[in-house]
């Protein structure tokens, strides 16, 4: 009886030892009693998921060195040219400087938003405020800061609407979905947003015409690892890390959200607030 017991134990403790190890290879097999089997399966099933977490982290590591790496460059560069030719200083050169600068600080501040919002270590303001006249705001500064690139920005809405919540957080949130919506969007350079009242509450959608996203992939879009296209491309804007924060600051405020897309027509992201 022993014998039986321990055997299939022992067994799964050799390959606990070695996902300990990160060889995510590790097969748990086990056999005899009906709890052992389900232990078997659980390691299984861990084993999975953390091979598929490491994945995505050395690609999360890729993309943020690819990320640091092109602004540093550029503005090395030009600061090396500014040594050389002080006297060959243009306009440009120093709004260059700016521009990849401030891209930096803005990847380390999402990276920082996403550490502060897994440990639980952002805590939330709450107060009433006009969701509508914040989100018209919104609009027009990235409207402005997108105008001579062709994009066009529009809120729809017909009347104001006040909610309690973290007035900071929620433009945040909008503003990565916006952000998102741009690096996203096709020739259609049109993003619509829209403010509509439901059933005890206001539901905000943003909406784009870009390549879509496939039903499969849908489900794991808010994962702060994970990206529909693996190529990895520079955002027009943003960090590419927007929809993490996006999820975890609607989990913070226990608001409803969600996306509906199709490929080749576009998406629908969108956000639910209830109205005290």
């Amino acid at each position: 009886m022993s014998d039986v017991i321990a055997k299939p134990l022992v067994r799964l403790n050799e390959g606990a030892k070695k996902l300990s190890k990160g060889n995510y290879n590790a097969d748990f097999n086990g056999s005899g009693y009906l709890e052992v089997k389900e232990l078997s399966d659980t390691l299984n099933s861990a084993a999975i998921e953390l091979s598929k977490v490491d994945e995505l982290r050395r690609e999360l590591i890729a993309n943020i060195s690819h990320d640091l790496r092109t602004p540093l460059a550029l503005i090395y560069s030009y600061a090396e040219m500014m040594l050389d030719f002080p006297d060959e200083i243009t306009a440009t050169q120093v709004q260059t400087i700016m521009s990849e600068t401030k891209r930096l600080s803005s990847l380390v501040n999402d990276i920082l938003d996403v550490s502060k919002l897994e440990i639980g270590a952002m805590k939330l303001q709450m107060y009433e405020y006009n969701l509508t006249e914040s989100i018209d705001e919104t609009v027009e500064r990235l409207s402005e800061l997108l105008r001579n690139d062709g994009y066009s920005i529009v809120f729809e809405h017909s009347e104001d609407v006040h909610v309690i919540a973290d007035e900071a957080k929620i433009t945040q949130a909008l503003y990565n979905m916006l952000v998102n919506a741009v690096n996203y969007s096709t020739d259609d350079r049109h993003i619509v947003v829209r403010q509509n009242r439901v059933q005890n509450g206001v539901k905000i959608e943003v909406v784009d015409h870009g390549d879509g996203i496939a039903p499969e992939n849908i489900p794991y879009i808010w994962d702060r690892y994970y990206k529909v296209d693996k190529k990895h491309k520079r955002a027009i804007i943003g960090t590419g890390l927007g929809l993490s924060i996006v999820k975890k600051i609607f989990e913070l405020h226990g608001a409803k959200y969600g996306v509906e897309s199709e490929v080749g027509k576009g998406s629908v992201f969108w956000f639910q607030l209830e109205i005290k």
